[in-house]
């Protein structure tokens, strides 16, 4: 009996660790193309830049516009699978657009491309073996990088036969648009800009404060005070790589807290201002908006989307359309504006 226990153990043991290798077999063999995209590299300031392209199947070599699309501020790679699938997207275009776009995505500097969702720690990449974010992306996750990287990238892209120069759309969600309001602003070529769920007033730093506020009405602490204890460090060490290493450093927090609305109004091409009304930014785009209607700025449009959070979630209870898929319309929208602009 005992002899037929151990071997049992032995046999589970032994069919745990085969799982296992197929499993990291699995991880070590999967690539862009797996899910779909082109996968094109750069070498820039001893970084692997990684740049997906998107493109409706048959027609990736065909000759069209892109939308350079620029994500968020989570530390993701841009693909995260469970095994199988694609289980977690960094783009909010991906899906809505291929037919008429070729979309561009670029890695965050020091990530990884790809990841199983296992290797992440409540969404986001750090070292296996340090628990923290890579120093590469500490380093270099700030807005001048972004900036500087993202005009090699298109300017390499300009040189594909498959990109029509004609039309360059570049969309930023959140942290992203930050982003490509200054790329607007520092590379020639970009026809359309597309600011999503971002605050034109101090970005991070405000948009962290509210955030804040909210949870105060929702737990009786002084949640925001942290947070401008937070920003003192900041102003005192704003060129500081090793200084709070949480999510982010001080330099990488002060390039992303400058007021945007100057960026924003020296731009002539056409603009789009998209967010969420329960959006944290949500009350300073209304504010951007009066703005720009008393300084009689015409290159701008608004749209605003009801009842809908940061992410284009509906959030509002009382809502019938609680379940409703929003994003969907949204992009639709933004390729509308895109149309007739």
């Amino acid at each position: 009996m005992t002899f037929l226990i151990k071997l049992n153990t032995l046999k589970k043991t032994f069919l745990l660790i085969l799982s296992l290798l197929f499993a990291i077999l699995s991880i070590a063999q999967k690539s862009a193309e797996d899910f779909g995209y082109r996968h094109l590299k750069l070498e820039y300031e001893k970084d692997t830049v990684h740049i997906l392209v998107k493109s409706k199947k048959g027609e990736e070599l065909n000759k069209k516009p892109i939308i350079f699309e620029v994500q968020g501020s989570t530390a993701v790679p841009l693909i995260v699978y469970d095994g199988e699938r694609q289980v977690s997207y960094v783009s909010i275009c991906e899906g809505f657009v291929e037919n008429e776009y070729h979309l561009v995505l670029v890695s965050k500097p020091g990530l990884p491309l790809i990841a199983h969702k296992n290797e992440l720690t409540k969404g986001k990449y750090k070292e296996p073996n340090t628990n923290s974010y890579p120093e590469k992306y500490l380093e270099n996750n700030n807005l001048e990088y972004y900036v500087k990287r993202n005009n090699t990238v298109f300017n390499f892209l300009k040189k594909q036969k498959w990109v029509d120069t004609t039309k360059v759309v570049a969309i930023g969600h959140s942290e992203g648009s930050t982003i490509v309001a200054h790329m607007a602003n520092k590379i020639d070529g970009i026809t359309h800009l597309i600011y999503s769920g971002g605050t034109p007033y101090y970005s991070r730093i405000l948009a962290m404060v509210q955030q804040d506020r909210r949870r105060e009405l929702q737990e009786d602490t002084e949640f925001a005070q942290d947070v401008y204890d937070y920003w003192e460090d900041v102003i005192k060490y704003p060129f500081a790589f090793d200084r709070n290493k949480g999510w982010n450093t001080n330099y990488g927090s002060i390039s992303f807290s400058q007021n945007e609305n100057d960026i924003l109004k020296q731009l002539k091409i056409p603009i789009l201002m998209s967010y969420g009304t329960l959006d944290e930014g949500a009350p300073f785009v209304d504010m951007f908006h009066i703005e720009t209607m008393k300084d009689r700025h015409t290159n701008f449009t608004f749209k605003a989307y009801v009842g809908l959070d940061h992410y284009y979630k509906n959030v509002n209870p009382n809502s019938k359309n609680l379940n409703e898929d929003s994003l969907s319309k949204v992009v639709n929208d933004w390729l509308h504006w895109i149309k007739i602009n």
